[in-house]
């Protein structure tokens, strides 16, 4: 159920011998900025060789290349950084941020390999954690399979905008979290449970229409799945991701209520098995904000009342009956 908000392709292994920049790693990559600005995303799938497009087929590529777009915008300019044999990396300026680029064009002058990673933002977070009072999500109770500050804990915590990220399983018999042979997604626990809204709200934005994924099989190129985001009265941006594809009940600009139905939990998207990811955020975009740690106002962990508690792997959580 591991999601990386990281633009990754393909990259080669090569040798530590730096060299000057390669004449045809920058000609690729002046057409690959040309395409991506006009949105020729096919055109930039034709520049791979045939085995790279064997791993990102046109529709995955398409989909990355959509995604990025929308949240950095238009390709500004790149300069060279260093070069490794026959791959260089240049920084790319975006509208919205900067990317580490890296990529290696074959004898045949095609990309045989291409890496986009963020450069890290020197930004200090809005605020670290929420102020806004938050119930559950969810009703009955939960597993948080990923929680906490501590990478041991919560492998979350390593991606800015995921800091203080969750992610809640429901468990049956023998504390698994399916029956069965776990081979569909309804032989998951929480594969179709209902989603609440934490808190009063505006949606600010929702994915719909991706499917659900077989279990282990994941869609990285769509990394959220359907999901819905809200914004808070405090500018607070709380994303619930991997819902039941057909299920979201809700779109951009409603104003939803603390505790209002808002989908059910899926598998879509890059998950391995029905769970919810939810995490809180301090700007919408997801590729430039800081994550912030989420407290929910009352809740039951362990069966022990707790205040302002936020979870830790491994807490049996649930939402307190009024």
């Amino acid at each position: 159920m591991r999601k990386k908000l990281v633009f990754i392709l393909v990259l080669c292994c090569v040798s530590t011998s730096v060299f000057a920049q390669n004449e045809k790693n920058v000609l690729a990559l002046t057409k690959l900025q040309d395409y991506y600005n006009a949105g020729k995303n096919d055109s930039i799938h034709k520049m791979l060789s045939e085995s790279f497009q064997q791993k990102v087929n046109a529709a995955a590529m398409h989909q990355l290349l959509s995604t990025f777009q929308k949240n950095f915008g238009k390709f500004t300019s790149f300069s060279f950084v260093e070069g490794q044999d026959k791959r260089d990396t240049f920084l790319g300026n975006f509208e919205n941020g900067q990317q580490n680029i890296g990529i290696y064009v074959n004898e045949d002058n095609k990309i045989s390999g291409l890496l986009f990673k963020p450069v890290e933002s020197t930004e200090p977070a809005k605020f670290d954690r929420n102020t806004t009072k938050l119930r559950l999500p969810f009703n009955g109770k939960w597993l948080t399979f990923w929680g906490g500050t501590d990478k041991r804990q919560n492998y979350h915590v390593t991606t800015r905008v995921q800091q203080g990220a969750f992610d809640f399983l429901k468990l049956g018999k023998n504390n698994r979290s399916y029956q069965r042979s776990g081979t569909r997604n309804e032989d998951y626990y929480a594969f179709g449970q209902p989603l609440y809204a934490v808190c009063d709200a505006v949606v600010y934005e929702v994915i719909t229409g991706v499917e659900d994924n077989r279990p282990t099989i994941m869609n990285p190129s769509q990394p959220l799945g359907n999901s819905v985001m809200l914004k808070t009265e405090n500018d607070e941006y709380i994303v619930y991701a991997h819902l039941e594809n057909g299920t979201v009940a809700v779109k951009a600009g409603d104003t939803v209520k603390k505790g209002q139905y808002l989908g059910n939990c899926g598998n879509s998207g890059n998950s391995s098995e029905a769970h919810l990811h939810l995490h809180i955020q301090d700007g919408p975009n997801l590729m430039t904000a800081a994550g912030a740690s989420c407290f929910f106002e009352e809740i039951l962990v362990n069966g022990a009342l707790k205040q302002d508690y936020s979870p830790v792997k491994f807490d049996i959580v649930s939402q307190p009956e009024k």
